[in-house]
């Protein structure tokens, strides 16, 4: 009985560990048993609880399957007339830039000067609904400043300097600045309203 048990175990950590992978142009990668590949999409089963649950992902946002024995089948092509830059070898730098953007991109003083801003800000202006603006703003403020890799966050030393590598880490890098630069500076202009309606407001009425 406890061999069956421990042979139960084993299959089930061996299973665990040969999932499919589903390669994403946005350097996102799913893990699961895939069922099935056509041009329109790629269908694969992920466990939910004690049930396995069948999703799709379009093929178009695909950039290759690699199986649980490592081979791998590419989905991307280049083709400038659909936006498809690129060569496969490039798309995949590309890819690697986003998924260490994902990972190790950490825009610490964007996030805290906009912490500063909207708390700052409307304090020191005494502003009350007009501080809304502040995070939508600077938000799109920090869409423009070159965004430069964190240190550590490369993980192959051979890509530093790739500016195909560095596009693509630029494009999530971005995105990742502007949102949290959005929720901090919200986060600012909360603060600052309280403040502004429990200490100075008062205060200045006396």
């Amino acid at each position: 009985m406890r061999s069956i048990i421990l042979l139960f175990l084993f299959s089930g950590i061996a299973h665990l560990q040969a999932q499919d992978k589903i390669n994403l142009m946005n350097g996102q990668i799913l893990e699961g048993k895939v069922l099935g590949q056509s041009t329109l999409e790629i269908r694969y089963q992920v466990p939910k609880g004690a049930r396995l649950v069948e999703r799709t992902e379009p093929t178009e946002g695909v950039f290759s399957v690699t199986d649980s024995l490592g081979a791998e089948r590419v989905w991307y092509f280049k083709d400038t007339m659909i936006g498809n830059d690129y060569t496969v070898p490039e798309m995949r730098w590309f890819i690697n830039g986003e998924r260490d953007a994902r990972k190790g991109y950490r825009p610490v003083l964007p996030v805290l000067g906009g912490f500063v801003v909207g708390a700052g800000l409307t304090m020191g202006l005494g502003l009350d609904v007009n501080s809304l603006l502040l995070p939508p703003v600077y938000a799109g403020l920090m869409a423009w400043p070159r965004v430069y890799v964190t240190q550590g966050s490369i993980t192959d030393p051979n890509m530093e300097g790739d500016p195909v590598y560095a596009t693509g880490y630029s494009a999530v890098g971005r995105s990742k600045r502007v949102v949290n630069s959005l929720l901090s500076t919200a986060v600012g202009v909360a603060v600052g309203l309280a403040v502004n309606h429990l200490v100075i407001f008062p205060a200045q009425n006396k």
